[in-house]
Order: structure tokens, then sequence, then C-alpha cells
């Protein structure tokens, strides 16, 4: 009776919590919250959400979860306390927030950008990752690389990664090639957690891989990946220019464009104006979509549209 009310909230496998009362939203301010952003990936993002939201006669308050639980619960509190009219967010790595779920659950105008919060009731504004993933590894594979090693933090409950991960299995099924545990490091520390003994860790855990002399060609599912991969491969005596080539997602300002090191690039003007726009929809009660993905493309261009499974 109480949750019939909407008084409290059931989750599955959360448990039973208060909701608290969302008031009846009147400002022209929406609220956006990035687990980060830098030249890699963010600041045109950013961008392209301002100047969509002014054009639409809204301000927004950016935060800064950090990518860590405890800080999205308090920034989105925060904004609610500010009586923003709708949010913008890309969700923590991992598991939801209790105050994510709540306001989905009540209808609060929301729209998750970067990545999809599986199993809310969130529209969501993403880039083509499962097909992006996809035609880098078909590359690879119809090239003659039959060994190409997937690098990223763990997937799960990440929707961006698993799409990625997802999107480089495919492929490779597509193509009739063996696949095997030897070409996946899914466990890198230092994109979810930095410190200078995680770098230090994932940095030798990739190297001792990358003695395999099979492996000539990684696909780093983000650029501080790509990063560590370029690091490890010094560390194992070798070089990308005669030993590896890369493909990465994003830009990365510390690692050179060439031949051998190619970047995947999101539309991030295209992605905030997407965000903006079903926003709005659900602000003024109009119809909107539950999955906007954007294209991406490769820098320096490798090659056309592949299928995909």
């Amino acid at each position: 009776m109480l949750a019939s009310d909407g008084l409290i909230v059931r989750v599955v496998g959360k448990g039973t919590m208060l909701v608290k009362n969302v008031k009846k939203q009147t400002s022209r301010i929406i609220g956006l919250v990035l687990c980060d952003f830098n030249q890699s990936f963010g600041v045109d993002l950013v961008k392209s959400i301002e100047r969509c939201a002014a054009e639409n006669g809204y301000s927004v308050v950016l935060k800064i979860s950090r990518d860590n639980h405890k800080t999205e619960r308090c920034v989105l509190s925060e904004l609610m306390e500010l009586n923003v009219s709708g949010i913008i967010i890309q969700n923590c790595h991992g598991e939801f927030t209790k105050n994510l779920i709540e306001l989905s659950i009540k209808g609060f105008p929301l729209v998750s950008v970067d990545r999809y919060a599986k199993g809310l009731l969130i529209p969501s504004v993403t880039s083509d990752n499962f097909g992006a993933s996809f035609r880098a590894a078909d590359y690879f594979l119809k090239k003659g690389d039959k060994k190409v090693l997937f690098v990223s933090a763990s997937p799960q409950n990440t929707s961006t990664l698993t799409e990625r991960y997802e999107g480089f299995r495919q492929a490779y099924v597509y193509n009739g090639a063996l696949l095997s545990a030897d070409n996946f490091i899914t466990d890198l520390i230092t994109p979810v957690d930095y410190s200078a003994e995680n770098k230090e860790r994932d940095i030798e855990r990739i190297a001792k891989v990358l003695q395999d002399k099979e492996i000539n060609s990684i696909i780093a599912a983000e650029s501080g990946a790509g990063e560590l991969c370029a690091l490890a491969a010094e560390r194992a005596g070798k070089c990308f220019s005669d030993d590896f080539e890369m493909i990465y997602f994003d830009k990365s300002g510390n690692m050179p464009q060439n031949k051998n090191r190619i970047s995947i690039l999101q539309n991030e003007r295209k992605m905030g104006k997407a965000a903006v726009r079903q926003l709005m929809h659900i602000i003024h009660n109009a119809s909107f979509d539950m999955r906007t993905v954007i294209d991406t493309r490769f820098s320096p261009k490798i090659c056309k549209r592949g299928p995909i499974v």
C-alpha cells in the first residue's frame, strides 16, 4: 500500500527505500553531472549542452562526481535543492545510486549521456560503441591479425565498456576467428581508481601480455587504457612503429596520432545537442526516444563501415 501511494520504493536486489517528495519543477535551470571531463572526452560535450540549453532558455549547473558513488549522491541532492527542472547525467561505473533510482521511479526528467542506465527507465544518448568496436576488430582481422588484444577496465555494469567488449567479440564471431581469454585484459584499475600504485600494476600486467609474439594489434576501450598500453609496450622492449598497431577510443594528448595509433572519435557536439533535446521533450511532456545512438568516426579513417552482427 505504501508503495502504491508512492511513499516507498521497492527494488529487487536493492531493498525498500523511503521516497522523498520531488518538488514541482518551475526553474529554468538544468543540472549536468559528469564523472569527469577533459580534452580526451567531455569538453565539447559540455560546450554543446550549455549552448543548446541556452538556446532553449535554460542555464546549466555543472557537477563532477569523479566517478564516485558517494559524490554522485551528494551532487544529485544538491541539484534537487536548487530546484532544477531536469538533469543530464553520466552515471558512475557499477551499480546505480539510491538517488538516481528514486528520481527515475518518480518520473523526474532525466537523460543519461555517454552510457545508458540498464534497468532504469531513463532515456539515453550514447555513441555507437558496439559498431565502432566491431569495425575496429574487423579491420584488424581482415588484415590478417589473428590475435588482437582488447584492453579495458571491467565492463561489468558499465554500458559503454560492455558494448565495446561485445562489438569486439562479435567481430571475431563474424570472421570465424578463434577467440580465447588471451585476447582480453578487462581488469584495469587505473581508469576507475587512479593512483601511482594502480598505474604501475596495470602497466606491468599489460607488459607481460604484450611479450606474446602473436599479438601485434590492440583495441583500447578508453584513451587512458591506450596510454597504459603505450607505456607497457616500452617496458616490454617494443614500440608501436615496429611491433604494434592500436585503435583506441577518444582523443589522447599523450599519444601523437600516426599510422599505428588510430583513435575512435565520438561526436560530442551531436551527443550534447541530442541530450538537451530529449530533456526538453521530457520537461514539456512531449514524446521522446528512449535510446539515441550517435555515429563515431576513425581518425585517421581506416575502413568503411562493416557489417554489424
